[in-house]
């Protein structure tokens, strides 16, 4: 076992196991193991989800996106293949893991502290409303009635 952690608080943890072990069977067990943890972890790592995946260390085919036009700078590249691109295709039978090199939309926010005072607001206020307004909301369960106990989940009749 090895794990990594970066400081855009992303960890990954990575368990190796024995030749001949079944790995559907191993994922079904870490899978299991995990889902007991999971009340353990923090709530950011619930509300954000853990996955696990069976990969492998050889890359076998990598893929470049480019905009022909012009029309598209690489952070807009590398959010559509982030948003279209990269969940189907790790559906296709036989990919075991994609790794999308560049980086999503993300915000860099400096505080001012004395407008900060001037509102009577603090960092954590701030963190707090962009939370509110960024909710991961998982759509329910199959077979079950919509997740709406979220904070920005809408029920639609």
């Amino acid at each position: 076992m090895s794990s990594q952690s970066s400081g855009t608080g992303q960890a990954s943890v990575t368990l190796s196991f024995k030749a001949g072990t079944d790995p559907d069977e191993a994922v079904q067990q870490v899978q299991n193991q995990l889902q007991s943890a999971m009340r353990k972890l923090p709530q950011a790592v619930q509300n954000q989800g853990v996955t696990v995946r069976k990969t492998g260390d050889t890359n076998i085919l990598t893929i470049a996106f480019v905009s022909t036009d012009g029309s598209m700078d690489k952070q807009d590249i590398a959010d559509y293949v982030a948003s279209n691109i990269q969940d189907p295709l790790s559906r296709v039978n036989g990919v075991g893991d994609i790794d999308a090199y560049g980086s999503q939309y993300s915000m860099r926010i400096w505080l001012d502290p004395a407008k900060l005072n001037s509102f009577q607001m603090t960092a954590k206020d701030v963190t707090d409303a962009i939370e509110s307004q960024n909710a991961q909301i998982a759509v329910g369960q199959l077979g079950g009635t919509p997740s709406v106990d979220k904070p920005g989940a809408q029920r639609h009749h």
